[in-house]
């Protein structure tokens, strides 16, 4: 075959390949996300191996039993104080999309007097019809919850046999590499435990952590949804720099209401938790795991949001640790080769 029949021949396959996982994308992000948790959890059923001499089966099944629970406990407890506050939610949304609108018409009012031109006017008198696709895409929120416990099923269903058979895969992995690459490829896969494994499990009480203040400390001062809040703040907060300040725009938008606690408390409370965060946990939790540079890690969030969303975000940092820690790993062969 000549060269050009090659160029093509790569080309074509290069296009299939990106065809096909364009088509299995829903797959692709369900394994990932039970790869995850598995992370979570293998630890756990080592430690029962190992520590408590209790059988591989017996051990993945106490696991997943108790993951199980945690997860009963929660919905039991957490979902229906969350429907509750989303249904409260709903009935007071048009109340503060007034006030929003009226606050937004009196500071456009206000920076007429400055004379900054028609073109920042109008953009402050318009800010309310850019938030439309927002409230939009937030009242479509339930339909996704709703086709999401079909993907938590399955989900669920795959964790406990990737549990089950997660060093034997790995070991697969090692053994169908040529002898020569089964070094490397062992080195490897301790990277992407290490990076993974690390950031994953920091990162799951970190964001708890992060959630529980600022959700208790949200109800001590009687801001309403507290719980919702905390939640928002939690979940957001596993993506790094970027999350807090997102997860704190409902809270400071609810303090626009002369009802609940003014807008300088709000952000008071937000930053003192960011700043046991970042102070306190993130260094205990992710020291390890996340030794990047922040700008490295603001565009490793950006790119992995262009090419998976959210789940590209979360996927981003460790992603990031890991070509590092190959960089490391490699530059020190070279060196120690000269």
């Amino acid at each position: 075959m000549s060269n050009s029949g090659r160029v093509i021949l790569l080309v074509l396959s290069l296009l299939g390949l990106v065809w096909f996982v364009s088509k299995i994308s829903w797959v692709i992000q369900l394994i990932v996300i039970s790869l995850l948790i598995v992370y979570v959890l293998f630890p756990i059923t080592e430690y029962l191996k190992k520590k408590r001499n209790v059988s591989h089966f017996l051990a993945v099944g106490v696991t997943f039993l108790c993951f199980l629970f945690v997860i009963l406990i929660l919905i039991v407890l957490v979902f229906p104080v969350v429907q509750r506050e989303i249904q409260e939610i709903a009935i007071d949304l048009p109340k503060y999309i007034v006030q929003l609108q009226r606050y937004i018409e009196e500071a456009s009012d206000y920076l007429m007097a400055f004379d900054l031109g028609p073109e920042i006017v109008g953009f402050v008198r318009n800010i309310f019809t850019y938030l439309h696709p927002a409230l939009k895409e937030l009242a479509s929120f339930s339909v996704s919850v709703i086709s999401g416990f079909i993907d938590i099923f399955l989900i669920m269903f795959m964790v406990f046999y990737l549990l089950y058979d997660f060093k034997n895969i790995r070991l697969m992995l090692v053994k169908i590499l040529p002898g020569r690459y089964q070094a490397y490829s062992e080195i490897f896969i301790a990277i992407i435990d290490r990076n993974i494994g690390n950031y994953i499990r920091g990162n799951v009480v970190r964001c708890t952590i992060v959630g529980l203040l600022t959700g208790i400390i949200l109800s001590i001062i009687g801001m309403p949804y507290s719980l919702l809040l905390g939640i928002v703040a939690g979940l957001l907060n596993i993506i790094l720099y970027i999350g807090p300040y997102v997860a704190a725009i409902p809270a400071l938008l609810l303090s626009l209401s002369p009802q609940n606690p003014s807008l300088l408390v709000v952000i008071i409370i937000y930053v003192a938790v960011q700043a046991v965060d970042g102070f306190l946990l993130t260094p205990m939790l992710l020291g390890r795991a996340v030794r990047l540079k922040p700008i490295t890690i603001i565009i490793s969030l950006l790119v992995g949001q262009q090419l998976a969303g959210v789940l590209g975000m979360i996927m981003a940092v460790p992603l990031a640790g890991i070509i590092r820690s190959l960089m490391d790993y490699f530059g020190y062969i070279g060196e120690k080769a000269n």
